[in-house]
């Protein structure tokens, strides 16, 4: 039955292809859309469970948007929090296309607050001069810079150093000191947030003076995901819809190719052939279809992928095609074969034998 099954599919080769592009573009913009909220999810999965940030009440500190007071340390110490790491977290840039994250930090105490690995170069050191930094990986690619290069911030030049991957937004940022960062910004003393240990006194909720308020390392990031979210669920909802088109299509096919042989089709159950010979037969002919337009499908996504970036805020977003996504295409795919098969299936099924083989 499956011989005769990919024959068929075989002799109409065209409806095969056709059928197989509209179940590739199904898949394309599912595994697309769900590439680029996995790659989402790893850029803004910053979440830290040993540490404390206080920002500005109702802001996205840690990214952009706080600004608080540098007496507020004092405040901090007066609670019971021995290490507290002072940091200016913003965006830079005239224009979105410049726009470019921007972190400022206390060389004597970031590297007990931050695990990073240095690609090139070497890290920000506390004797370093003025005007030196250190830049993420993604932002070193856009901007074609290594260690020796020089980066404009606001029109200054500062001197590359050392290019380092943390895995998270902050390989799209600019590292400079926490005086140089206050200089550059004409903010005084202020700084944007504090970095505190869970264990030292400070609870994620706690309200302090100047509007501040503690929250986890992470919720930032957490929150704009969830920002996302309603875009990508749209876009989910359009893929799903193509999906419900990409069955309905299929189970058209299946039928007319399955009526088109129901003489042979009654022959052969006449001759001992059952009801699972023919679901294997229409069931062969739906799986060829559609891992043909998976196969299809995958290489499309990977390939608009590569071509196509998604710049915000000074953020490059890039798909990320990991075993989960191609398992859930996988599923997808396998869907979309059984519903394809299952109302050809019954149809054939309910047919008088006898009719049929009398049909010329």
């Amino acid at each position: 039955m499956l011989r005769l099954a990919l024959a068929e599919l075989a002799a109409r080769w065209r409806s095969t292809l056709g059928m197989a592009l509209v179940i590739g573009l199904s898949l394309l913009c599912f595994l697309f859309f769900d590439a680029h909220r996995a790659g989402l999810e790893i850029v803004f999965s910053s979440f830290d469970p040993g540490y404390l940030v206080v920002q500005s009440m109702d802001s996205i500190g840690e990214i952009y948007g706080s600004r608080l007071p540098a007496g507020l340390e004092a405040e901090l110490s007066s609670r019971g929090a021995r290490l507290v790491v002072p940091e200016i977290h913003t965006i830079v840039g005239g224009t979105p296309a410049s726009a470019m994250l921007l972190r400022g930090i206390a060389l004597d105490r970031y590297l007990q607050m931050e695990g990073f690995k240095i690609l090139a170069g070497r890290p920000l050191q506390a004797d370093d001069a003025p005007r030196r930094a250190m830049i993420g990986v993604r932002l070193a690619e856009k901007l074609d810079l290594v260690p020796g290069g020089q980066i404009e911030i606001r029109g200054r030049l500062f001197d590359v150093v050392g290019v380092f991957e943390i895995g998270t937004y902050a390989d799209h940022e600019a590292w400079i000191s926490l005086t140089d960062a206050q200089s550059l910004l004409g903010w005084g003393s202020d700084v944007s947030v504090f970095v505190v240990p869970t264990d030292q006194g400070l609870r994620p909720g706690d309200l302090l003076s100047n509007d501040a308020m503690v929250v986890r390392k992470g919720d930032s990031s957490a929150n704009l995901v969830r920002e996302w979210a309603p875009m990508f669920n749209l876009l989910s909802t359009i893929a799903a819809a193509l999906s419900v088109a990409a069955m309905v299509a299929l189970a058209n096919l299946l039928w007319r190719l399955a009526w088109q042989r129901r003489r042979e089709l009654a022959i052969m159950r006449s001759l001992g052939f059952g009801q699972n010979a023919l679901n294997i037969y229409l069931l062969g002919q739906a799986l060829t279809i559609t891992g043909l337009g998976f196969f299809l499908g995958t290489a499309a996504a990977l390939i608009l992928s590569a071509l196509t970036r998604a710049d915000a805020v000074g953020i490059t977003l890039r798909a990320h095609f990991n075993p989960a996504v191609i398992a859930a295409g996988l599923a997808l795919a396998l869907l979309i074969s059984v519903a394809g098969t299952v109302l050809p299936a019954l149809q054939i099924s309910r047919l008088n034998l006898a009719a049929l083989l009398r049909d010329e």
